[in-house]
């Protein structure tokens, strides 16, 4: 089977016939072909299918998958089995065989070749004895008939002549030849001896009529035939022309002699004219002798006579210059003859090929007498004589077409020349036929489909207009390649392509000067395509005139004669260079005038047919070997089409080539390349083949320039793809930048090899890349100084000796758009540039692309690029910027991919990209496709032809690819090659490295609740070879976790945790700093830690009021009495005790809201910077967040700040600062400590964090687990050191009372009055006969105090003596006295004192005591001491000093104080301050009095009294309900 991937081409010869003798081309496309090819049963030539389907299986058995037979072994033309070659020779595959030919027993002992003339490029046998040869057909007489060999040249008798060969050689004899018909001239003009035999040689070129003919060797290659007929011909041309007495001059010819459209250049002396030097002969001696007769002196007249005898010496001196000159010119006129006789021919392509094609390609129409071609001063007009000579045009150009109108011989020898000549691209258009001869010139012209570079487009029968619109996008994308395409199509097609036409040359510019228009297709820059047309040879008068068609001139070509045997040209448009004959310049250009070649060369079909197979054959050993320029460029190819045959895939893995891609074997090839000593990349096809370049041969760095459209995305998808199918990860390590919004390189980002990917064009991620980038180059630096080696070479070896996995890859940096990136950030430059310079010891590559490199690439950079790509440019500045020549910028815009690259060593090399569309892969094999070319396009011929492809556009496939290759890496590769150091740490390692990690994520997640915050590992470090410790359960709960951090100058990357042994400030506004404190309290109480919260902010306190439980504290704003409660508080160390598993945590939000609050309070300020500065040594972990920035002492409060990006906004010195970092919007800056734990002492203004945040949902539901966990029963009940009191406490059951009656006042010798903020029982003690001032302002809860203490006190009996009116005796009934409303007075008052059976046991209660009189106040002063206690309530008025009670009390040690707002209250008893908690969110509720005990001042909550009906509810309570 053929090569996959590849397309070939044949000849069909089964179906031709006299009418349609051209053969039909079949193209076939695939991959493989298993079973052979089956055509359709339904074809219209279904009588000849068999034989054709075993025609082409046999030819395709020539071309088996890796052989490399050359072009001539493979079938071209596919024949029936009766026209196959008898001969069977394999090195004259074109000879052509008459029906009259000789037996097949008889071998050929030498091979007529025709060169030139009707017959050019035929064929014949000689062998031994007689061969005749003539333009007679002659038909054979009997068995022991001579052979003859038939012409078609009208210069020749029916029988001219015959060959004999025998022993002695090969003899020529011409029958009767005429004087006109010799085979040679003679030198002397003699007449040729035509009946005397003559011995001719091999390769030597002789004359028959008006055809060149050369004998050859039937073992003879034959490949260089033509150059040597040709040469020798020139040769025996020049040595029969020459002079025999005169030397030939060697010529100093001006300018390019071996152009043929330059004239030959000569410039001969003046000629001496005769009447000049006869008169300077004749005038001396007729003067003298006037002088002597007059004067009688006669010796004048011998002075005279000498004088005219100088100038006679000077005549015959004359005579030898002119000679001299005349054959100088002569001498030139034959070295332009040798030139045109080099020219290849029609002849030549048909015998031996396009080996010897021109470097100026020309179109021979044939030999003929024509002035020669030279230019020069002095020439002599008259002197230049007609020499037989080939006639030649110039190639088809924009600005000189052609107009053929040609017999069909002469056609088919102009066609070949043409398709092989014409360096761009042929486009033939047909149409449909209306005659015979139309559909005749079809099929010639369909035939030229299987020239490489030459496409073929009938116009098809449905939608003619949409493939017109294709077509025309097509040309016009060629129009600005370096050769404009050229179009061939015949007159009857112009109508339909009229419009196609127009559109195309609607553009273009004319040349200034009308003398180009012979140059060279390459030479002329127009935007406009060259064109050929093919008019009918008869003379069609309803053809359009060819004037129409053509924009410029043209050249018309013309069969004539009476046996079309010759060519007429004229062109027309077109104005000759004036002559000068002033200046003695002459002039002739053989295409500037009208001529006629006399002898016109054409091809048969057959030759016809092995030109083309030889021109086929040029173009697939150019695809084996080298390549033209144009082919190059035109050699379009899918990246997955690139070593996809299994067998070619092992043929390179066996010699050990980096060549095969396949998937299959991307895991062979990653193990063995691990420790490549280069890494090379895939550029694409160049004329050798395939071309590669390395990072360290064609390096370090490389530059890619070209314009939009030209490629550059593609080309780079082809150098990182190729360069990741061939290396693994360790060995290669990709970082793509693309400024394209991922358009480029975004599907390479899932390759394993891809590092880092920035996709999105954003400054500041540029530059924390290049920091980034700084770092890993310092580490890499440290590193390899470490391991006592000096380059990445050396490093790579250490590696592989010590059979390791290599720490660090190769980085190929690649860059898309790098114009944009220096517009931006002009400082980039010098880091690129420190990149440049250092890039290849350490081994990382620059691959940078542009639009146009010119001012965007510095020259530090360029120094350090040794390998520039350019695609097509749009200038040729831009071009030459790169390459050092223009020819990118004339690269075709049809063709993507395109360019040329210079290699380090100077050379240019053309190369054309793939297109990257999916990996290659064997098992992607697409079946043969049989087509065939007819008249309405390319029709299929095979059964099945579907071809199975994956869906997709090329961006789909390639991710699908890409994440093919990862999946293979992550299941199979990475576990294998990582198992010689151990599986953990080595994946770990090659987890970690990441010179440029991705962009920090807006926030952190939360940690989970069972996930304990472990220790986090940096990158750039490696675990292997850090001492691991054994693993703490205890510490790894430890610590906050903040967020992700990174320092990208010093490349760190990784987790932060805050263990709370240093203060940490959090600087941002309130809705910004809400979310990170949350995400804090939410670990505090994951962690059973106790929080205290002193909060400013309003909003969060009213959030957090509900689940104020679960906090140790939870302070307001208007708490300030608290707040100084809290601080002096924790002023004490370790207020948890030491048994406390984690550090509190004190949050103090909104400092800057405290301290102004705190303004007039000095001494509460001071204590709440003792916290801030002092907290975590006395064992508490403490952070405090501030909208402004702290001033004062508390702006170095903390060790760690965090700032948010408005903060910074609003701080000048920060936001102006160059060094300081811009974080999102959502991070934050850190400052402090935590970099210093991070990075030592190193300089650094900040870092960025990604903060670990929670939303106020997840902190309550934190809450949740933690109030349902302390309900079934753990220990996790936060205390109350520091809670409020509550607002209101109910009253005990009898039960509790009776029982702390008993536990606690076993004696009696105590009240129980009342409940502190931890909901104990307060004591009084009260000796016997004590009086107890209490002491309230009005409606303050005295009489609820009264009731409440005799509740309390259930064993005591209770006598209330109401200032207002009234008592209460102890049964609780009211004495009579009391219904009056009226204070008791004496009599009343000491009949209720005696009235009580049991004093001892009594408390008398004392309410209003203002109103009582003061003699009822000293007789109760009086009897105190009859009872158990007294307890006198009051109001304080302004002369209570005159009160004998109070007065008799001023000073006491005891005292109930309801609500006291200061120590003046307080001024009955000894009390230098008031408890600090007293307040209940910055009030006294009703109900809060101090109790004042000798020393003890304690503050204490009255429980509300109950009712009857509510004592029987709460009778079965033990203990009192807290809130």
């Amino acid at each position: 089977m053929f090569p996959e991937g590849m397309t070939l081409f044949f000849l069909d010869h089964h179906n031709t016939t006299d009418a349609l003798p051209y053969p039909r081309v079949l193209r076939l496309d695939g991959e493989a072909a298993p079973n052979g090819i089956q055509l359709n049963p339904g074809n219209a030539d279904s009588a000849h299918q068999q034989a054709l389907e075993q025609a082409l299986n046999q030819a395709l058995q020539h071309s088996a998958p890796g052989t490399h037979a050359t072009a001539r072994e493979a079938t071209f033309q596919l024949r029936p089995a009766h026209d196959q070659n008898p001969f069977n020779a394999s090195d004259a595959l074109n000879i052509h065989i008459p029906n009259e030919s000789q037996p097949l027993n008889a071998p050929a002992v030498s091979l007529l070749h025709i060169l030139r003339g009707p017959d050019a490029g035929a064929t014949f046998p000689i062998s031994r004895g007689r061969t005749s040869l003539g333009r007679a057909a002659l038909a054979a007489r009997g068995g022991e008939q001579s052979h003859h060999i038939h012409l078609q040249d009208p210069f020749l008798k029916p029988v001219h002549g015959s060959f004999y060969a025998d022993s002695s050689g090969i003899r020529w004899i011409e029958k009767h030849p005429a004087a006109s018909e010799g085979i040679e001239k003679t030198q002397g003009g003699k007449r040729a001896q035509g009946t005397e035999p003559r011995i001719l040689r091999w390769n030597e070129p002789f004359r028959l009529g008006s055809s060149l003919c050369v004998l050859t060797s039937p073992s003879t290659d034959g490949e260089h035939t033509a150059q040597k007929a040709s040469a020798a011909a020139a040769t025996s041309s020049s040595s029969l022309d020459s002079s025999s007495g005169e030397p030939a001059q060697t010529l100093a010819p001006l300018g390019d002699a071996g152009n043929p459209f330059e004239p030959v250049v000569v410039n001969p002396p003046t000629p001496r004219k005769l009447k000049q030097i006869l008169l300077s002969v004749c005038l001396p001696i007729v003067v003298g002798l006037i002088i002597a007769l007059v004067t009688s002196m006669w010796f004048l007249l011998l002075m005279s006579a000498a004088s005219s005898l100088l100038m006679l010496l000077h005549f015959f001196g004359g005579r030898a210059e002119n000679r001299a000159a005349s054959q100088q010119t002569h001498q030139a006129a034959l070295q332009e003859k040798e030139r045109a006789l080099a020219l290849p021919t029609a002849g030549d392509l048909a015998i031996s090929g396009p080996s010897a094609l021109h470097d100026y390609p020309a179109i021979v129409l044939g030999c003929g007498p024509r002035q020669p071609y030279l230019r020069g001063r002095n020439l002599p007009l008259g002197a230049l004589e007609k020499q037989d000579a080939p006639h030649y045009l110039p190639l088809p150009t924009p600005s000189l077409g052609h107009y053929l109108k040609l017999e069909e011989a002469h056609l088919r020898a102009y066609l070949v020349q043409l398709v092989a000549g014409y360096p761009g691209s042929v486009h033939v258009l047909l149409a449909g036929a209306d005659s015979a001869d139309q559909q005749r010139t079809n099929r010639l012209m369909q035939t030229l489909a299987v020239v490489p570079g030459v496409s073929v487009h009938c116009l098809p029968g449905v939608q003619q207009e949409k493939y017109l619109q294709a077509l025309q996008s097509s040309l016009q994308s060629e129009l600005s390649a370096s050769v404009p395409p050229l179009i061939l199509m015949p007159q009857q097609a112009s109508a339909i392509y009229a419009p196609l036409l127009t559109a195309l040359t609607s553009g273009a510019v004319a040349e200034s000067s009308q003398s180009r228009a012979f140059a060279s297709p390459r030479e002329q820059k127009m935007n406009a395509p060259a064109l050929c047309v093919l008019g009918n040879a008869e003379g069609d008068s309803s053809a359009h005139a060819p004037g129409a068609l053509f924009g410029a001139a043209w050249v018309e070509c013309a069969s004539e004669g009476s046996h079309r045997q010759s060519i007429r040209y004229r062109a027309q448009g077109y104005t000759a260079p004036a002559v000068q004959p002033t200046e003695g310049v002459y002039q002739v250009h053989p295409l500037a005038c009208e001529g006629l070649c006399q002898h016109a060369d054409g091809l048969s079909v057959e030759a016809f047919c092995a030109a083309l197979e030889n021109l086929y054959c040029a173009g697939c050993e150019q695809e084996q070997g080298a390549l033209g320029e144009a082919q190059v460029h035109q050699s379009a190819h899918l990246f997955s089409s690139l070593q996809s045959s299994s067998l070619q895939a092992q043929s390179a893995r066996q010699k050990n080539r980096t060549d095969d891609m396949a998937m299959e074997s991307v895991l062979q090839r990653w193990s063995a390349q691990r420790y490549a000593s280069d890494i090379r990349c895939y550029l694409g096809v160049s004329s050798g083949g395939s071309l590669n370049i390395g990072l360290s041969e064609h390096g370090p760095h490389w530059l890619l320039g070209g314009t939009t459209g030209a490629g550059k995305s593609q080309l780079l998808r082809s150098l990182v793809l190729s360069a990741a199918l061939r290396y693994p990860p360790e060995r290669l390590g990709l970082i793509l930048v693309d400024f394209k919004g991922s358009a480029g390189l975004g599907p390479l980002a899932q390759l394993p090899h891809a590092l880092s990917v920035l996709s999105n064009f954003d400054v500041s991620a540029v530059e924390r890349a290049l920091e980034f980038l700084r770092a890993d180059i310092h580490r890499r630096e440290v590193d390899l100084q470490a391991l006592g080696v000096n380059s990445y070479r050396d490093y790579l070896a250490s590696c592989q000796a010590a059979g390791t996995t290599p720490r660090y890859p190769e980085l190929l940096i690649v860059v898309d758009e790098f114009r944009m990136l220096i517009d931006s950030m002009p400082d980039a430059m010098a880091e690129l540039m420190r990149i440049a310079t250092i890039g290849r010891s350490l081994g990382l590559h620059l691959v940078l692309a542009t639009q146009r490199p010119q001012g965007a690439i510095s020259q530090d950079i360029r120094a350090n690029i040794a390998t520039s790509i350019c695609l097509r440019v749009a200038s040729a500045q831009d071009s030459y910027n790169l390459l050092e020549h223009e020819s990118a910028a004339y690269i075709s815009a049809a063709h993507p991919g395109a360019g040329y690259v210079r290699l380090p060593d100077g050379r240019s090399l053309p190369f054309r990209a793939p297109l990257v569309d999916a990996v290659p892969s064997s098992t992607d094999a697409r079946p043969v496709q049989v087509l065939g070319l007819e008249d309405g396009g390319w029709r299929e011929l095979t059964a099945v032809s579907a071809v199975q492809t994956l869906g997709g556009n090329e961006d789909e496939l390639l991710i699908r690819s890409a994440q093919q290759i990862r999946a293979l890496y992550e299941r199979e590769y990475a576990p294998r090659s990582h198992a010689p150091r151990g599986a953990q740490n080595n994946a770990a390692v090659q987890d970690e490295y990441c010179p440029i990690p991705p962009e920090l994520p807006e926030n952190t997640p939360l940690p989970m609740a069972q996930a304990p915050v472990s220790e986090p590992v940096a990158y750039g470090i490696d675990p292997a070879a850090t001492p691991q410790e054994p693993a703490d359960s205890g510490a790894a709960s430890e610590g906050y976790l903040l967020g992700e951090l990174e320092i990208a100058r010093y490349g760190v990357r990784r987790p932060i945790s805050w263990s709370g042994q240093q203060a940490l400030a959090l600087l941002a506004q309130s809705a910004e700093r809400a979310p990170m404190l949350y995400g804090l309290l939410a670990q505090a109480f994951t962690a059973r830690t106790p929080v205290v919260l002193l909060t400013s902010d309003g909003a969060l306190y009213r959030d957090l009021e509900p689940y104020a439980g679960a906090f140790e504290s939870l302070v307001g704003a208007q708490e300030l009495s608290h707040l100084r409660f809290c601080l002096e508080q924790l002023r004490t160390p370790n207020l948890w005790g030491t048994e406390a598993s984690t550090r509190p945590l004190i949050v103090v939000d909104g400092l800057d809201s405290w301290l102004e609050a705190l303004v007039r309070q000095p001494d509460t300020e001071n204590l709440l910077y003792d916290l801030l500065s002092q907290g975590c040594r006395r064992g508490y972990s403490v952070v405090f967040t501030s909208a402004l920035n702290p001033r004062g002492r508390f702006a170095a409060a903390a060790h760690s700040t965090l700032l948010s990006r408005r903060f910074l906004d609003a701080d000048l010195m920060r936001s102006t600062s160059k060094d300081y970092p811009t974080p999102a919007q959502s991070h934050y800056c850190v400052e402090g400590a935590i970099n210093e734990d991070l990075i030592g002492d190193q300089p650094l203004s900040a870092s960025i964090l990604s903060p670990c945040v929670a939303g106020f949902q997840e902190l309550v539901q934190v809450l949740r687990g933690n109030a349902a966990s302390t309900s079934s029963g753990s220990n996790t009940r936060p205390g109350t050191l520091l809670r409020q009191f509550p607002e209101y406490y109910r009253m005990p059951s009898a039960e509790y009372v009776t029982a702390a009656h008993a536990a606690c006042n076993p004696q009696g010798a105590k009240l129980l009055v009342a409940f502190d903020r931890r909901q104990m029982p307060v004591w009084l003690s009260t000796p016997a006969g004590a009086v107890v001032p209490v002491q309230g302002s009005r409606s303050a809860g005295k009489s609820t105090l009264l009731e409440s203490i005799a509740q309390l006190n259930p064993q005591l009996s209770t006598l209330v003596l109401e200032g207002s009116g009234g008592a209460t005796d102890a049964g609780g009934a009211t004495s009579a006295g009391g219904a009056t409303g009226e204070p008791p007075s004496v009599e009343r008052t000491r009949a209720l004192l005696d009235s009580v059976k049991n004093p001892a046991r009594t408390l008398v209660f004392v309410d209003d005591l203002q109103y009582l009189s003061p003699a009822v106040q000293q007789l109760l002063l009086e009897r105190r001491g009859e009872f158990r206690a007294m307890l006198v309530a009051y109001t304080p008025w302004p002369r209570r000093t005159s009160s004998p009670l109070l007065a008799a009390l001023m000073g006491c040690s005891r005292a109930l104080l309801l609500a006291p707002a200061s120590l003046a209250d307080a001024d009955m008893c000894t009390v230098t301050a008031l408890p600090l908690d007293r307040f209940t969110q910055g009030e006294q509720p009703a109900g809060r009095l101090v109790v004042v005990d000798g020393a003890s001042v304690c503050a204490a909550q009255v429980p509300l009294t109950l009712t009857t009906a509510a004592q029987a509810v709460t009778a079965t309570q033990k203990v009192p309900a807290g809130v």
